[in-house]
Parts: C-alpha cells; structure tokens; sequence
C-alpha cells in the first residue's frame, strides 16, 4: 500500500487533512480504536493496512514504552511487511496487557522433568537471552549421593523437551551463570575442581554429547558473571579479589579489582559488566571499577589492579540482590547508560531476612561522555543507590523465596503470603510480581503491595523461578526437583 503517494491521498474527499497529521493523531490512539477505525470507511481501511504507520505505532506504542516485543528476536524492521510489523505490535500489546493484569491469564501451563531419584531439588534456573527465546537452563541436585545434572530444555515445543544433559558427580561444585550476550559461542561458565567455558549444540542428537567444553580455568573461583568473551570470577579464600578474564582462545586474567577499604571476603552479590567498567554490589557496599588494564604503579607480578573510583555503602548487610539494566529506547539512541534496576533483601539478626524488597535505583551521571573513557572524572553512574519504593513480601521460617528481575522491569518473586486466597495458614506460597519503572514510578500501582499475583498454592514446594519477558513465559522450578512452565503470550 506505500506505494500509493501522500499527494493522492491528500486529495480524498473523505480525507480533509494531510496524511501525516491523521498519522500524528492516530498514533495516540489505543490499539482497538485503531482497529475499529479500520471498520469505518475504505479510505481507513485503506491507510490502516499502511506499512508506514504500522512501523510508526511498533516504535511509538511499543519500543518507545519499552515493552518486549514477542517473537521477535532481533529482526530488522526494514526487512518486515505492513502486516508483520502489525502483528507484532498487536502481539506485544496484548502480552503486556495480559502480563501486567492483577490476575494474568496463563494461556498455556505444562510441568515436565519429574526425577525419578529422590531428594531431588531444583538449584538453579534461567532462560537463555535471545536464540529464538526457546531454551531454559536448569540444575538438579539429587542429595544423596551428591549429584549435580544440568540440562537445557526447548520450552517452544508442545511437551517441552531437553536437548543437552550434564552430570557432575565427582568433585567440588560451585554453580553456573549464563552469558547474557547471545551472539557468543560460549554460553555457560560451570565452575567444578575448575572453571569451564561450555557451548550447546543445539542440533546434536544425543542430550549427553550435546554441552561441548570450550576452555578451562585451572582452580577454584567463585564464578559471578559471564558476558560476551569477559568472565568475572572471585577468589574464595582471604582477600578474595574479583578478577576479570578473557575467555578467548586461551583464557588469561586481563586485570584484578581491589577494595583496600573493605574487608575483600565480603561476598559479590550482583555485577554489571558493560563497555570499559563493571559495577559490583557487595553484601552491604556498590562499588564501580573501569575495566580498563594498566601498568601497577609498584611493579608487582600478575595481573594489573583496579582500585574503585567511587563506591558506597548501605547500613544493613543485604541478603539477596537482584540487579538488571533497564532497556531504555531513547538511552538506546542516545548511546548513554541506561538506568539500573537493583531488588535488595536485607538481612536481619533473626534467623529469616527481611519481609520487605527493597527497590534501588542506579542513575545515570548526566555528565557522563559516552565513548570517553570511564575514570573518577567521568562515571557512568552515581554509585550511591536512589531508593524507589518498599514492597512487601513476607516469608516464612525456613520457607523458600526466590526472586528474578528481568531487563524490561518485572521482578518476580516467592514469597509466603497467602492469607488473602487461603486464610491463616502455616504453609502456603505466592507467585507474584510488580512493574518497575527506571523513574521510581510502579506501572501498574501505586503502594507496597504486587502489582500481578500469578499463582496461589497451599504448600511450600516452589524453591526457584526463572522468567522470560520477551516470550511471556515463567518457569518454576520445586524442591522436588520438577518444573512448571507458565506461558502469557
């Protein structure tokens, strides 16, 4: 329809002001006006089914609210048609309304993975970012004998099903984490007796050939973030430094971050790793390094240290964290830092955190010059954290709690209030969840209370969730080693 100059359509008698004044107004106009205004005349008919306006409400109504688009996996705009580009704006708009609801919809639920051995738990879960938004990474710890097994599963296939298979029986364990870059080959760190870089392949036929080693690490680390072909890693013992590794080729330390005002054994609790400086949350400090190497100043052998050009601490130690970059549109084209979204539950001198998340901003320095290097005159980010709002979430003694923050503002957790669904009781667990805004703003409400409760159950069996904006989905994993896959788009 493009193809049909602005002129001709200028010239409709139905049609008394210029194109792009209809498109200015029609651009603030609901989705369901703009298809009910398709029912009124061919002329809407006509301009409705526009290539040019559907490309317009995508970014207006969509990208510009920062909202995920389903399916759509990094495509290129220019490459859709009118009637590709409206239905991934429908299909966004929809999930987002469904997924924003006080009681979303679950358009589709399946449990699989029901291991057979007992005391059987799931540990860890975490949907791969991008690859068509179809794979979920999950671990099971079987108690006795002590055994690890990690499997990705294709969660797009009606009765998902797993495709890779990794049993670690012997020796130390010390977790995984998921390269949040999806255009790097190596998609997992596990750390064992020492640090191996893994890639999935995907078309392999047999699950137990399908995790393919791609490097190692010789010794034990704690293991904290992966992105791209930069792995950052913590010493256990005394001193504890953080050490940044390049993970091409020949894995080799690039450089060491050093605290000297705090106690180093104060363990990493979330990082953020972009361009040339990494922000760290400690248990009760943040702290932002650049990444940048350069010579020590007293010629020491090893790798050269950073020290923190700014850092700050909170009053309580933390509990858990939680922390995301929030996808920002115009910070995008702007080329700036985007505001970071930080989910804190303190802890407590009772044997139970606190029965309250905390949500913190981290803002954006606006003196910062992107493209010029990160130093103590040019930060990125103000390190100490703009608190937003307070939301309650009581747990229980001993109860599970889990919580998973995603880049487009959802933070989810577990959390053991039920009283309003099943009245008083000693057991029970919420799946519930809340919108947040970069600005301190909630979306979809205002208070402390979830935004979205997506579950109610009379037990405690939940231990772990994983979540997936893009594609609308949740995964729950339960201690006894099962998972329920929730699906909203």
């Amino acid at each position: 329809m493009d193809e049909i100059g602005t002129d001709s359509w200028d010239r409709l008698p139905s049609l008394p002001i210029p194109l792009d004044i209809l498109f200015d107004v029609v651009q603030h106009l609901p989705l369901q006006s703009i298809l009910a205004l398709r029912q009124t005349s061919k002329s809407f008919y006509a301009i409705t089914r526009l290539r040019s306006l559907w490309a317009l409400l995508l970014r207006t109504l969509v990208q510009e609210q920062n909202i995920p688009i389903p399916c759509f996996d990094g495509k290129s705009l220019d490459c859709l048609s009118a009637s590709e580009l409206e239905q991934l704006t429908r299909h966004a708009l929809v999930l987002r309304n469904n997924w924003t609801n006080p009681d979303p919809d679950a358009k589709r639920e399946v449990d699989f993975y029901k291991p057979t051995e007992p005391d059987s738990r799931i540990i860890f879960m975490q949907f791969l970012p991008g690859r068509g938004n179809r794979w979920l990474i999950s671990v099971t710890m079987t108690a006795q004998p002590r055994i690890f097994v990690i499997q990705c599963w294709d969660v797009a296939v009606l009765q998902p099903v797993c495709i890779a298979e990794l049993t670690h029986m012997e020796g130390p364990y010390g977790g995984v984490v998921i390269n949040d870059d999806p255009s790097s080959p190596a998609i997992m760190a596990m750390q064992s007796a020492q640090t191996e870089i893994l890639t999935i392949d995907f078309e392999e036929e047999d699950p137990e050939s399908a995790f393919v080693p791609l490097s190692t690490i010789d010794g034990i680390r704690e293991i904290h973030l992966l992105s791209g072909n930069t792995l950052v890693t913590r010493r256990p013992e005394t001193g504890g430094e953080v050490s940044i590794w390049d993970i091409n080729d020949q894995p080799c330390e690039k450089i060491q971050l050093v605290n000297p005002s705090l106690l180093q054994n104060d363990r990493c609790q979330a990082m953020h790793l972009r361009d040339d400086y990494v922000v760290i949350v400690r248990q009760q400090s943040v702290e932002l390094y650049s990444t940048t190497p350069r010579p020590n100043i007293i010629a020491t052998p090893g790798a050269p240290i950073s020290y923190p050009l700014a850092q700050y601490s909170f009053q309580w130690r933390t509990e858990t964290v939680n922390m995301s970059e929030q996808v920002s549109w115009h910070a995008a084209r702007s080329h700036r830092p985007s505001p970071i979204n930080v989910v804190v539950r303190f802890g407590s001198i009772y044997p139970w955190p606190v029965n309250i998340l905390h949500h913190f901003v981290l803002t954006p320095n606006p003196a910062y010059v992107p493209g010029r290097e990160t130093s103590l005159y040019n930060l990125p980010y103000f390190t100490q954290p703009t608190p937003v709002q307070t939301i309650g979430s009581p747990v229980r003694l001993f109860a599970p709690s889990s919580v998973a923050l995603g880049r487009y503002g959802t933070v989810l957790w577990l959390d053991s209030h039920t009283e309003d669904w099943v009245g008083p009781s000693d057991c029970g667990q919420r799946l519930a969840g809340r919108m947040l805004m970069a600005t301190g703003e909630s979306k979809s409400q205002h208070g402390s209370h979830a935004s979205m409760v997506f579950r109610v159950r009379d037990d405690d069996l939940w231990n772990k969730i994983a979540i997936d904006e893009e594609s609308g989905r949740i995964a729950v994993g339960y201690v006894n080693g099962s998972i329920t896959l929730f699906e909203y788009s």
